[in-house]
């Protein structure tokens, strides 16, 4: 029984497209034990995960029912850094080695918002990220990871909300990117910013997004793909255009699903995803 006080379902399978993956984003709340039964309902052989969660589960346990299920990481998420107390940079440091010493175990790559600190400009707050991280860069290179930053327009979390800021403060800090389709789904021309991150990219997101008020849900509410506003097609096309050849991580959270249930949401999603994958991958 998941947190939401319904039964994980294994019925109602999808074959998922083998370059689909769900993040732990999409069941948060859940445990990891009931998340295995719906990634095993899904076919899935790719999932993102959290790294407190596994530890919470038991990593090394978590571990081995990856591997027993033949399941690949795309993501590891890991925590931001609070740029403004380099203080507790190496407390973060050693979580984000531990995500990277996960990945180098079950593939994929880590990442984590860049953070922020209140009046402090963009070029300081790169600088102060490009210190903090450099210890964990070095060492995800010894393990063959890539570490990545995700922009976001959640100013609590970050002073990266867009695509070209992204690129900037990736090359001054030798860190790669997530595009989430959730986070970058108000640049004006989509395709031709993906187009710059280029081989940039660690991971890619997809969700959809409505970009106008709905039904009493407010704009930038993400939804189950082919549901909202965004060209999803489009999105995963410029994502391979980049060259691009890892999977395509469902990251779908927010009022939209809670209302309908994580566990429905997802499935749909899945079976969604799977559609536009099948289209545009041949």
């Amino acid at each position: 029984m998941n947190p939401e006080g319904t039964v994980v379902n294994p019925g109602g399978t999808v074959t998922a497209h083998p370059r689909l993956s769900v993040s732990e984003m999409c069941t948060y709340p859940w445990t990891f034990a009931d998340e295995l039964v719906l990634w095993d309902s899904l076919g899935l052989r790719h999932v993102g995960v959290l790294d407190v969660k596994l530890t919470a589960h038991g990593r090394d346990q978590a571990i081995r029912a990856l591997a027993s299920r033949s399941l690949r990481l795309t993501t590891v998420i890991t925590n931001m850094f609070d740029l403004g107390a380099p203080e507790t940079w190496d407390a973060t440091r050693r979580e984000v080695n531990q995500a990277v010493e996960l990945a180098a175990v079950g593939g994929g790559c880590v990442y984590f918002t860049p953070g922020t600190a209140p009046g402090r400009s963009f070029d300081e707050l790169t600088a102060a990220l490009a210190d903090a991280v450099a210890p964990c860069l070095a060492h995800a290179v010894s393990q063959g990871v890539r570490l990545a930053i995700e922009p976001t327009q959640r100013t609590d979390r970050s002073f990266v909300h867009t695509l070209p800021d992204a690129i900037k403060v990736a090359d001054r800090t030798g860190l790669a990117l997530i595009v989430d389709l959730g986070n970058c789904w108000r640049e004006p021309d989509l395709a031709a910013a993906i187009h710059q991150v280029g081989d940039r990219l660690a991971a890619a997101q997809l969700c959809d997004v409505i970009t106008h008020e709905r039904a009493g849900l407010p704009t930038g509410t993400r939804v189950v793909p082919g549901e909202g506003d965004m060209p999803v097609e489009t999105f995963l096309r410029a994502v391979l255009e980049t060259g691009y050849t890892g999977p395509f991580e469902i990251e779908l959270v927010g009022p939209a699903v809670q209302a309908e249930g994580l566990d429905v949401a997802t499935r749909r999603a899945a079976a969604a995803a799977t559609t536009f994958l099948e289209k545009v991958i041949p």
